[in-house]
């Protein structure tokens, strides 16, 4: 059983705010028209915005769930999104 320290509680929320604060970076460009896209390389998936600006994994999973964030297409296999934009409500 793991028990929690002060230390490891405020390198989890660093983490937190980290993932926040990069996702509310990509969703300011988005919503200025940017997209963000799904590449496939033989490393694995990266996540690129439309201006070439790289966005990490753990961030690009905080801002597809985001409600403004819908998927545009389907990507090469059915029910695989690629891309996303950001829609106004």
């Amino acid at each position: 059983m793991f028990i929690q320290t002060l230390t490891t509680i405020k390198r989890a929320r660093a983490r937190a705010d980290r993932r926040r604060l990069g996702a509310a970076r990509v969703v300011t460009a988005m919503q200025g028209g940017e997209a963000l896209q799904k590449h496939f390389t033989r490393q694995g998936p990266v996540f690129l915005l439309t201006d070439g600006k790289s966005v990490s994994a753990d961030v690009a999973v905080v801002v597809i769930a985001d409600i403004r964030v819908v998927a545009v297409n389907e990507g090469l296999f059915p029910s695989t999104p690629q891309t996303w934009r950001f829609v106004e409500q």
